[in-house]
């Protein structure tokens, strides 16, 4: 009997681990499905095969093709989602684009590499395409400047000695490179799940540190507006012991890893692994830049904002995003989707586990304090390999301005451009009337930029 119970607890958390996995970097938005034809006067859609059954996507080509036409963007998020597709968008500018479906729940930081290496390479051989470029848009920006890097630089880009878990050489071996890179409103990956781990949890799983409870009024926080304003002794408190539970999650995983490879686990080769009051959604977890909006406010420098009015304007980002306590509070001490982190041992070293030193603090403008070396799945470290010419837009109705600013400055690339799209939301729509057609201004920027003279005219290496 009680080997039975422990086998169907295992698969209970295991699909919760799925469900929750499957949400991955799910907006606050609610995610309404796209309706309209497949086919347009301005484009044209084809199926086609990759390979296996579970390996394919979508075509889309202008009509008439035109000068544009020899670019060629691949898309892909590491699980099925076509939701915010940039395809239309792009088609309809004049550009090749291809859709690749990763049928899989983004288990790993490699997941969905397959399926656009294979998307990459089909693409080349399209009749006068002669660039293709990787685009990705939230954690799929985390996805393709990691795949990116990878492709550039081989296995080696993810067995550097300091990773917490290593890439396998077989799922990341000959990947098809692109030529350039478009990231929409990237997350920076683990670090922005250490973030969401929650202090006031302690050793035995229970809420009980009352001194670091950021939805406590006694700390700064307001229940009526969701917002809050805290001093920097609490900011100093929540994240030195932030990034105390922290480490000791990664140790505790690690030491379960252990036991597991010698054959003294709960299972030969894996096992549940829950960790509470943290998040892998949006909204959920203990994400005090969420709450108080004077944490990751704004950039360190001057970037190009695309404002509402038409015009262009380079000046330091701010943004403009709503506090969000009022849905995250909501999920303390609950364990599904925004209230724990419910996958395994090796889900969690892979996907969550990064190192922070007692140096760890958001400001303002940035983030100190994390060894962005010891993660595989961090877009920070990723742009340190990446040199094709790269695109990072950021929304400024979103929390990311400053840590999009933060993947830019570590970019490799001597071609690369930082720019913000004033009043977008993380899916690309305004967050107010005032802010106009953002979706719009967005692509026509994309297509600005695709499209300078000489960025990808010359022939690829």
């Amino acid at each position: 009997m009680r080997t039975g119970f422990r086998v169907l607890a295992a698969l209970m958390l295991s699909g919760w681990a799925i469900a929750a996995l499957a949400q991955d970097e799910a907006p606050r938005e609610r995610r309404s499905a796209q309706t309209g034809p497949i086919k347009s006067d301005r484009y044209r859609v084809t199926f086609v095969r990759l390979g296996s059954d579970r390996m394919d996507g979508f075509v889309y080509e202008p009509t008439t093709p035109g000068p544009k036409a020899h670019i060629a963007v691949v898309y892909a998020f590491p699980a099925p989602n076509f939701t915010f597709s940039v395809a239309p968008e792009l088609a309809s500018r004049g550009y090749r684009v291809m859709l690749v479906r990763h049928y899989g729940v983004d288990l790993g930081p490699t997941d969905g590499f397959a399926e656009t290496s294979k998307g990459i390479a089909y693409m080349r051989t399209v009749l006068g395409v002669d660039r293709v470029l990787v685009l990705g848009h939230s954690g799929g920006g985390r996805m393709m400047s990691s795949y990116a890097n990878i492709s550039a630089n081989g296995p080696a880009a993810c067995q550097r000695p300091e990773v917490i878990y290593p890439c396998k050489t077989a799922d990341v071996a000959g990947l098809a490179k692109p030529d350039g890179v478009i990231l929409l409103d990237p997350d920076m990956g683990g670090s922005e799940y250490m973030a969401s781990i929650d202090p006031a949890f302690d050793d035995n799983g229970k809420r009980t540190r009352t001194d670091l409870d950021m939805f406590s009024p006694a700390n700064g926080y307001d229940p009526k507006t969701g917002s809050a304003h805290y001093s920097p002794a609490f900011l100093k408190r929540f994240y030195a012991a932030q990034s105390a539970r922290n480490n000791k999650i990664v140790d505790q995983a690690l030491a379960r890893l252990k036991l597991v490879e010698s054959g003294q686990g709960s299972f030969s080769d894996d096992e549940p692994f829950v960790v509470p009051g943290a998040s892998s959604v949006r909204p959920g977890g203990a994400r005090i830049d969420h709450i108080d909006l004077s944490i990751h406010h704004h950039t360190k420098k001057p970037h190009l904002l695309l404002k509402a009015d038409g015009t262009d304007q380079e000046t330091v980002i701010q943004s403009v995003r709503p506090p969000e306590g009022d849905l995250d509070s909501k999920l303390v001490g609950t364990m599904g989707r925004g209230g724990a982190i419910v996958t395994t041992v090796r889900g969690y070293l892979a996907n969550y586990a990064v190192r922070t030193g007692r140096d760890f603090a958001i400001t303002e403008d940035d983030v100190i304090g994390v060894d962005w070396r010891t993660t595989n799945r961090q877009s920070v470290m990723s742009a340190e390999g990446i040199t094709v010419p790269t695109l990072v837009v950021s929304m400024t109705c979103n929390h990311l301005v400053a840590p999009d600013e933060i993947i830019f400055d570590h970019l490799a690339a001597k071609d690369k451009t930082y720019a913000a799209v004033e009043g977008a939301v993380h899916t690309f729509t305004a967050c107010k009337p005032e802010y106009g057609d953002t979706r719009k201004r967005l692509f026509d920027y994309v297509d600005s930029w695709l499209s300078k003279p000489g960025r990808f005219l010359s022939s690829p290496n």
